[in-house]
């Protein structure tokens, strides 16, 4: 079993050019926090990605699937302040955080320079701050780096199958103003609930968004880009209605719907 260093990262950088490629271009803004979907999902079955969260065409981060069975997050420039957050019991292993959980100076255990933070090497370790990467879904890295000398907080978020042998990236994010904390998931555009309305059910299928046992009121509904950009408004007054939205490019969305009587909002994050 091999345990990816700093030794022997130079020699598997030259496959992340191609990768970035992908990814670049699909960084949106709204308020503060700058999101970028990955679309598809990155894979890495035994294989590796730059993460650029600024987008500046300069990696931040790597994240390794090597053969160990292991993955492992290295702060690629870190000579510029970059770390992530975790815990050293022997190895280091990045935190696997909760959606929600706070990223911020807060935190004292950052891990950068010549540290490789590894999320499963051998075998789970179920140990402080909940630092297990085997078998997880939705758990997110929490990430601080560097632009123009200033520090910034974001996120990463990532499954890793049970045996720990192949990891998947979804999407990043991190907090534009410098030293503002940001929360584990984070997006440009918040997601809120109405408050009285709870059994609305949203289901978007094929370009197409079905409401279901809306209330006998006219409501009216918004569709956002991420960016926060409004794509489609209009209204319905039916218990349950289809809102088309042929025209939209594919994407994640933010769907906003208000009750004209009593000013209620329920907004959801779709993917058409």
């Amino acid at each position: 079993m091999k345990k990816t260093t700093r030794k022997n990262l130079s020699k598997k950088i030259v496959k992340y050019g191609a990768l970035s490629i992908a990814i670049a271009g699909v960084a949106e803004a709204n308020g503060q926090i700058i999101y970028t979907d990955i679309d598809p999902d990155f894979v890495g079955n035994d294989s590796n990605i730059g993460l650029d969260l600024d987008n500046d065409t300069n990696f931040d981060f790597v994240i390794i699937d090597d053969a160990a069975p292991a993955v492992a997050i290295v702060a690629y420039n870190s000579t510029t302040g970059n770390s992530f957050v975790g815990s050293q019991p022997s190895y280091i292993y990045p935190f696997a955080l909760n959606a929600g959980d706070p990223i911020s100076a807060g935190q004292t255990a950052w891990y950068g320079g010549s540290n490789v933070g590894t999320l499963n090497y051998v075998s789970c370790y179920n140990g402080i701050g909940g630092s297990n990467w085997c078998g997880v879904t939705d758990k997110y890295l929490g990430l601080r780096f560097q632009i123009a000398g200033q520090t910034h907080y974001g996120w990463a978020r990532l499954d890793v199958t049970a045996s720990g042998d192949s990891y998947t990236l979804k999407d990043y994010a991190y907090e534009s103003t410098p030293n503002t904390a940001i929360n584990a998931g984070d997006l440009p555009l918040s997601v809120d609930e109405f408050a009285n309305e709870k059994e609305i059910k949203i289901v978007a299928l094929n370009k197409s968004i079905g409401l279901y046992n809306l209330p006998n009121e006219v409501i009216e509904y918004k569709l956002y880009s991420i960016s926060g950009k409004k794509v489609l408004e209009g209204s319905v007054n039916d218990h349950t209605s289809v809102i088309e939205a042929k025209n939209v490019s594919s994407g994640l969305y933010i769907i906003e719907l208000k009750n004209t009587i009593n000013n209620s909002v329920i907004r959801k994050k779709v993917i058409l």
